[in-house]
């Protein structure tokens, strides 16, 4: 898994310091964000080009495309993408879009329907083998005639026939993609993904994006080969100080900064906004800039747990203890070079 918060620290003498503040997220309010990458992204082909059993594991790119010259020319295409979500916690699943970018300008406006490949369903209504399914297909053995939520009795001939399988696959929704441009990114509104992440039982789902109207033009997503940044993306988005992810930030979200303040090796939702290990004046001062971006006060509230100087450690008195003792040996040394 990967944050695209990225921190920074610098390790400072703790008998020397009182209080720093060294911020990982911006404190202008903006979202913190959780992103996973996919394990293995494909594209199936079923058309006068590229025949069902045709793999399709691109190195650059992966293509989305439903079209039909309206007489023997087809090009019908989806796009698999499979995630590991087993160490996500399922509080966050109600936050969750896809992000992905689209290269070589294969980035048209039009609506991308998105499919989820039903939980456990394996290839048993169309394939002998009947062993292909959900959690463990790969992306270099991925062909339409594997009918991993697709029914291969339909014809490469058949126009804007993509033959996607509504009794392996869910419609969770749209990617709306209004202007020419190069990110595709959803919204919790027309892709809401919080109920199918949340039926997962094997720790792995696969989403299926495929072109929502006949004539849509020829998408490209970045494989992940070609960049793990760019391919698409798992997102959960959480507004910085939203420590119970409720999708609010309030006088409620104070209470584990407050609790385990100074405590470490605690989550986001115990007060470590910024995921440096502890809980601190840096994420009660996230945890501030969300709640006045949200039209919250710091009036009436009980902010001594952070203005308190904490005991000095075990370390710090050595030290102080080390550097008397020392003092005292230079001193009795300038003695007894005096007094000679």
């Amino acid at each position: 898994m990967k944050a695209s918060a990225h921190t920074s620290s610098r390790t400072l003498p703790v008998c020397l310091l009182v209080a720093t503040a060294a911020l990982a997220l911006s404190t202008n309010g903006a979202d913190a964000q959780i992103f996973l990458t996919n394990t293995d992204d494909a594209n199936t082909s079923n058309d006068t080009s590229r025949g069902p059993t045709t793999t399709n594991d691109r190195s650059d790119f992966n293509e989305i495309r439903n079209f039909f010259d309206g007489g023997t020319t087809t090009r019908k295409k989806i796009g698999y993408y499979k995630f590991d979500i087993s160490g996500i916690n399922p509080i966050l699943f109600p936050f969750a879009t896809l992000s992905t970018q689209m290269p070589n300008g294969r980035d048209s406006a039009g609506v991308v329907s998105v499919y989820g490949l039903n939980d456990a369903v394996t290839n048993t209504d169309n394939v002998p083998d009947g062993t292909y399914g959900e959690a463990d297909w790969t992306e270099s053995t991925l062909s339409y005639s594997r009918g991993l939520g697709v029914d291969t009795s339909v014809a490469t001939t058949d126009g804007y026939n993509l033959g996607i399988d509504p009794n392996e696959t869910t419609l969770l929704g749209v990617i709306n993609h209004p202007a020419k441009g190069p990110d595709l990114t959803s919204n919790t509104t027309d892709l809401p993904l919080g109920a199918f992440l949340a039926a997962d039982t094997n720790g792995f789902v696969t989403f299926m994006l495929a072109g929502a109207a006949t004539g849509s033009p020829e998408w490209r997503t970045t494989a992940r080969e070609n960049s793990a940044e760019d391919t698409l993306r798992l997102v959960f988005n959480v507004k910085t100080g939203d420590t119970n992810l409720n999708g609010t930030v309030d006088l409620d979200d104070l209470t584990p900064i407050r609790t385990n303040y100074r405590n470490t090796g605690l989550s986001y939702t115990d007060g470590d906004l910024n995921s440096d290990n502890i809980v601190d004046l840096a994420d009660f001062r996230l945890w501030k800039t969300g709640l006045l971006a949200e039209g919250g006060s710091l009036a009436g509230i009980d902010l001594s747990f952070a203005t308190a100087v904490p005991e000095p450690s075990t370390a710090c008195l050595a030290a102080v203890a080390g550097l008397f003792f020392c003092q005292r040996g230079f001193r009795r040394r300038v003695g007894l070079t005096s007094c000679n």
